[in-house]
């Protein structure tokens, strides 16, 4: 069954490579892989620790879109670029923590929004100019440059994601926001107590605001037991939003850890092993419409919705 991806650390995957002057990673070595999995969508995320600044922003960026395109693979601009029926995979891409953004919010908004990213996080785990991630001061939410780059974002239509923001910048985050918000690659904390993955009350506000959970393959966001960090058991985080929230809220942000080689490797360690995933939803109770809806379907009417 095709599957749309919410998140790939696809930057991570080709910047090793651009040192020695290579291009079109995509098509060299991943291409393959997402056959095997059925990856009709993903999303190809510059990824950003923290500590750059705006002109390695930049760099990464534009590397990220001249490898999609090199490797001749369609960039998902517009709702109608998106297709039912999508044979080769597309790419969407997002941004994971914008630490370079200091000042002139709303032009280099404008800037990754033209570059072509329609998802973007305000912060990784850091603190930053923006807002405050997982490892940030907990008492440290959205600051007013943040607020500005919200509203910026919502003018533009690019998605906020809100998947490493700490609580306090989650809530602020879903008070300043006209458009809905989504969780990439999040799952939940009633199932795994890891300070990544979501409340109960996190759930049903993103829920309420119509947007989407991403489940994330991630091994310690999964299981805190070694031997259940596998695709039955992120299946079950599935079952849980879906039992709190209901399934047109549950998507795949698989976050795989081949992309940047965490040494994790399980049954849902890369995207040729997607489909397992599928199988594991199988096992956990849904039904065939149901795992279409979490396998594609919720995110591409998110996108036709609110894109």
């Amino acid at each position: 069954m095709k599957i749309f991806d919410l998140h790939a650390d696809l930057a991570e995957a080709i910047k090793p490579f651009y040192t020695d002057g290579k291009t079109s990673i995509l098509k060299k070595d991943w291409n393959t892989r997402f056959k095997q999995g059925q990856i009709a969508y993903t999303s190809a995320a510059s990824f950003f620790v923290g500590t750059e600044n705006w002109q390695e922003m930049q760099d990464v960026v534009t590397k990220v879109k001249n490898d999609i395109t090199a490797s001749g693979h369609k960039v998902i601009y517009t709702k109608d670029d998106l297709d039912d029926d999508q044979q080769e995979t597309a790419f969407l891409m997002t941004i994971e923590g914008m630490c370079g953004i200091h000042d002139d919010v709303e032009e280099k908004i404008q800037w990754l929004y033209d570059m072509g990213n329609r998802i973007g996080s305000l912060c990784w785990n850091d603190q930053n100019a923006l807002a405050t991630g997982n490892s940030g001061d907990p008492t440290r939410g959205l600051t007013e440059l943040g607020k500005q780059a919200i509203v910026k974002m919502n003018e533009l239509h690019m998605i906020v994601d809100v998947s490493h923001a700490n609580e306090k910048t989650f809530w602020d985050i879903l008070s300043c926001s006209t458009q809905p918000i989504i969780a990439t690659h999040s799952n939940a904390k009633g199932r795994c107590f890891v300070e990544r993955n979501l409340t109960d009350q996190q759930i049903r506000a993103i829920a309420s605001k119509d947007g989407l959970i991403g489940m994330n393959a991630c091994c310690s966001f999964i299981h805190t037991e070694q031997q259940k960090q596998d695709a039955l058991h992120l299946a079950k985080h599935a079952k849980y939003i879906t039992d709190l929230v209901g399934v047109r809220h549950v998507a795949c942000g698989f976050d795989f850890g081949e992309y940047y080689n965490d040494g994790e490797e399980h049954n849902m360690y890369g995207p040729s092993q997607a489909q397992n995933f599928i199988k594991a939803l199988q096992r956990v109770g849904f039904t065939a419409e149901e795992i279409k809806d979490i396998a594609y379907r919720n995110v591409l009417r998110f996108l036709r919705k609110y894109m």
